[in-house]
């Protein structure tokens, strides 16, 4: 029986950081397209890449994962981890960092969310300007 190993798949999907940037914009573009509409690809690749290194912050490395974070910070808010109750959930030392986010919704409640999208800042994708 043939197996394929997670590491495998992700290599697949994504074999390197500019891979793993085109996937996650073009899935940001599909599943947030209003939100990221005003922005051309180059401008969305580099917020794409913001979220990426975000989420290598918080442990993750899969794509499918990355991704996931990445979504959350377009659709809720950029900053949406720092708000107490769902950094908590993403900072459960017993979990990994995989599970914690796979957790996320699960642990950490409505009003955390709605705190979280009340502080969304478009500033936060161009630190530069």
């Amino acid at each position: 029986m043939l197996v394929i190993r997670r590491e495998q798949l992700e290599a697949f999907i994504a074999p390197d950081e500019t891979a793993l940037v085109n996937v996650v914009s073009r899935a940001v573009r599909q599943a947030n397209s209003e939100r990221v509409s005003g922005y051309d690809d180059k401008n969305l690749a580099a917020m794409v890449k913001i979220g990426i290194d975000r989420a290598h912050s918080r442990g993750l490395k899969f794509a499918e994962d990355i991704a996931a974070f990445v979504a959350i910070m377009f659709e809720v808010a950029p900053r949406f981890d720092e708000q107490a109750e769902i950094n908590a959930a993403l900072s459960d030392e017993n979990l990994t960092p995989e599970l914690n986010l796979e957790m996320l919704f699960a642990r950490a409640a409505e009003p955390a969310w709605l705190d979280a999208e009340k502080k969304y800042e478009d500033s936060f994708w161009f630190p530069d300007r």
